[in-house]
Order: C-alpha cells, then structure tokens, then sequence
C-alpha cells in the first residue's frame, strides 16, 4: 500500500509499506480522504512540537475488524488519533488534552495512507465515530479541525455582540469566521498577509479585512470598534508577530485566544505591564477532545456549517507531497488527498 512518511524537513516520501495487520481489539481503516491540516505543514517544513505523523483529519471505511468488536467492515468512520487516559490528574480536572498520554497513541502508521491501523486505545477511549454512508466525505474531513475550533470557542466564551479579529484567514482561520457566524456573531475583522486568502473572507462574510503589510492594523480596528479594540483576537496563525499584534489591538479586559502553533522555541516580546493594567486575558487552546468532535458532527449533519467552501485543492494519494508543498506555501485555501 502506499504512504506518506516524514524523513525530515521537505522530506515526505510517498513509499510501499505492507498492510498493517490488527491485533486484538483492533481496526484496519481504508482511507477514503484527508484533509491537510496546518500542523501537517508545520511537520512538513521542519517545525513541530507534535510527534511528525502526517494527516489526522481522516474519513474511511472499516476494511478489518478484530474479534468482539462492535464494528462492521464497511462502516464510514472518522477516527480521533489522538486520545488522554482519563485517569490522570489532568483528566480528573477536564484538561484532556494535557494528559501525557494524549500524543502516545496515532494512527499506523499515518491517516495519509491507503490503509490504516487503529490502535486499540483510540477504541477503548471511544475515539471512532460512526457517520451515516450519505455523510459527504469531504464534508467529515472538516470534523477534527471544526472541533478544535468549538474547543477554543468553549473557552474563550464569546457573546453576541462582540467584535472578533480573527488572525490568519487560512482554514482554520476561515473555520473560525463560518462557526462564529453560526453562532449569531457578525461583526468579524480578518487579517492576513495573503491577499488571495483574505478575499476569500470577505466573501464569507467578514466584515473587514486587514492586510498589516498595507495598513495599520491597530489603527484601522480601533476605528472599528469606536476607538475601544477589539473583543476578542483569535490568533489562528503560527506567527509570533500576529500574537503581539492581537495583544495590542485587543481592548482593555479583552480575549486574546492562541490557536495557531507558533515554532519551538519561538519567544514574545511583550509589555507585560500594559497586559498587567489592561487585564487583557491571554488563552490558549490546543487539539480537542471527544466532546467538541461530537458537536462538531452534529453541526456538520445539520448543514448549519458547509466547510466544504474552503476546499481549493483537490489530490489522489500520489499528489500528497504536492498538496503539502502547495499548502506550505500558500497557494491553497484547503487542500484535501483522496485515498486512490
């Protein structure tokens, strides 16, 4: 079957490996599509805090079940690859994914392969989801990143009302625009420094959009906010420079969310004084959980959200180096490999 591995930086090979066999309380998955998820160029270019298995956000048929399972061959699945022990002390207090075990397990040997082996654990903590056959694949590709989002959004509580700049209109950035809308949320600033990518916003419905190369982004959002800042910043970008902007355009009390995942290593140059008096409250939010996966299906069945828009680039298994190179460099607005 064929696969793609990591070697190292714009390393990706797509190579002949064997059909991973099962063990007991286990499945064997054929892909059917992936998406190309930011972290998945992030491995790609040399720069990642994560183990570097490619492609996680996977829809697919169960192609081989072990013994005393409840699955079926042929049922469409989405299958979590990360998954926490639920025992631990991070767990016993909600932080699942803090848990030490939660990037121990992983798919075998990666989501962007013809077939895939789910481990045992992913099982047991209930990490594989049935989808009804007429849930369009590309649409399921878009669970896993739609449900970190609703994570973020759970945390960083936002009202209707608010006005969000959202930073980096990239999928998960544009994923953000589409849920917040969703929810009654309207006024929605997007700032990037790829043009292409904010116009692509503005059609979606973002109020106003922000390029910091052209303008003044703190001018310019201060104006919009009569002269106050912003609500909330969602930084869905790795930049360390969109996550000091977004400190300096958001209000006094206001919400800065770190989604995207800045390079290791990488530091702030903050005024620790001005967050001090401002109360500004800094909050990350990383991966999700089982609960956001289940609601982000529910919103996905219901059509509320159709993130299938954002899909720009379309690959066969053969063509994933190629999507990772595309996607790295900006020229795609979402990227997904199919499994032939």
């Amino acid at each position: 079957m064929k696969a793609v591995i990591l070697y190292g930086p714009h390393d990706a090979r797509i190579v002949d490996l064997p059909i991973p066999n099962i063990k007991d309380n286990e499945i064997l998955v054929k892909m059917d599509a992936c998406g190309i998820c930011g972290t998945d160029v992030e491995k790609y270019s040399g720069s990642f805090v994560t183990p570097p298995v490619l492609g996680h956000e996977v829809v697919g048929y169960i192609y081989k079940v072990s013994k005393n399972l409840k699955f079926k061959e042929g049922q469409k699945v989405f299958v979590h690859h990360h998954v926490p022990c639920r025992v631990c002390y991070y767990c016993l207090r909600g932080d699942f994914t803090l848990c030490d075990n939660f990037t121990k397990v992983n798919f075998d040997p990666c989501g962007l392969a013809e077939y895939f082996r789910v481990p045992s654990e992913i099982i047991e903590k209930e990490g594989v989801f049935l989808l009804p056959e007429d849930f369009p694949s590309e649409r399921a590709t878009f669970i896993e990143p739609l449900a970190c989002c609703i994570k973020a959004v759970n945390k960083i509580k936002p009202n209707i009302g608010d006005k969000i700049a959202i930073f980096g209109s990239g999928p998960a950035g544009l994923l953000f625009l589409l849920l917040l809308k969703s929810l009654g949320i309207t006024s929605i600033a997007c700032i990037d420094v790829n043009n292409k990518r904010l116009d692509f916003s503005k059609n979606l419905g973002s109020e106003i959009t922000l390029n910091p190369l052209t303008v003044d982004i703190k001018k310019e959002i201060k104006n919009w906010c009569d002269g106050r800042g912003a609500d909330i910043a969602i930084v869905a970008t790795s930049s360390i420079k969109a996550i000091e902007d977004a400190i300096n355009i958001v209000r006094k009390g206001g919400t800065v969310c770190l989604f995207g995942n800045p390079k290791k290593n990488e530091t702030l140059n903050l005024n620790a004084s001005d967050i001090f008096i401002k109360e500004i409250k800094i909050i990350p939010s990383y991966s999700t959980t089982e609960l956001e996966i289940y609601q982000a299906i529910s919103i996905l069945k219901s059509s509320l959200i159709q993130p299938e828009i954002l899909i720009s680039h379309r690959f066969n298994l053969n063509e994933a180096v190629k999507a990772l190179e595309l996607s790295e460099k900006g020229e795609t607005i979402k990227a997904i490999v199919y499994g032939y």
